[in-house]
């Protein structure tokens, strides 16, 4: 039985650092730069701005919870803080020298990474978080959200598909490498 188990230098390591000195730059960048804008345009808790009627608007809030207005209980505060370093750093090191060895894995990793270092840097400097983007049907919304949220987001969804569907060439993940011993006789 032959296993064909990635390494990390299937993507060489220059590669590694070129996308993520692309993305989580510039995704903390756009993630910034629009909730300084909100800030100095939109008054807090004030009346929204329709960009599509009855489906999008820009409403601007503080959320002192974590992606999507979730309060996560007793982590919070500076104990939050805490925890979205240490798994935002725990992600710069996997995408870094893991073994996610192709590029629509790591690219979801370096917009996951991007967004928790844009909603680190409001919650370590301010204590709460800008969001400012709300969508739905109009009044059924989802909750108030920003740029780095959406990277969060979509990186998350980006490596759940991949598991779902594996990589071109493998066997997605939980396929066996060998056919099932039972349907066959063993000579």
């Amino acid at each position: 039985m032959t296993h064909n188990h990635p390494s990390f230098t299937d993507i060489p390591f220059k590669t590694r650092i070129r996308l993520f000195l692309f993305l989580v730059p510039a995704v903390f960048f756009l993630d910034f730069v629009t909730k300084r804008l909100v800030e100095s345009y939109l008054e807090p808790y004030g009346k929204p701005v329709t960009l599509i009627p009855q489906i999008a608007r820009f409403r601007f809030i503080y959320n002192q919870g974590i992606a999507f207005g979730i309060d996560p209980g007793f982590l919070s505060g500076w104990l939050l803080a805490l925890f979205s370093a240490a798994v935002a750093a725990a992600l710069t090191l996997y995408v870094l020298f893991g073994r996610a060895d192709d590029r629509p894995s790591l690219t979801a990793l370096c917009l996951i990474v991007g967004g928790a270092f844009g909603n680190l840097y409001d919650r370590l400097l301010y204590g709460r978080v800008v969001d400012f983007i709300e969508i739905g049907i109009r009044d059924l919304t989802w909750p108030v959200f920003n740029v780095a949220d959406m990277a969060v987001t979509i990186g998350a969804v980006l490596l759940a598909v991949r598991l779902w569907v594996g990589k071109p060439g493998r066997d997605p993940v939980g396929c066996q490498d060998e056919p099932n011993r039972g349907d066959r006789p063993e000579n």
